[in-house]
């Protein structure tokens, strides 16, 4: 299952059932291995304000088969 997590100052992509708790690291789809801090989870009280890492979009879209952004 494909969802996204907000790590290390951006919205990653990851591939996996259940979401990473604070104290984790995952290896998101654009193939940077990043670690999720209690304030990057919302049910924690954590916001998601962070922006979206685009190498995971691109990745993802392409799994889907999804039209890339294009500017």
């Amino acid at each position: 299952m494909l969802r996204w997590q907000q790590a290390e100052g951006k919205r990653h992509a990851l591939n996996a059932k259940l979401a990473p708790r604070p104290g984790d690291s995952f290896r998101a789809l654009c193939g940077e291995e990043v670690f999720v801090e209690r304030e990057d989870v919302v049910a924690l009280g954590g916001q998601w304000l962070a922006g979206t890492c685009w190498d995971c979009d691109a990745v993802w879209r392409k799994r889907e088969n999804i039209p890339q952004f294009t500017s």
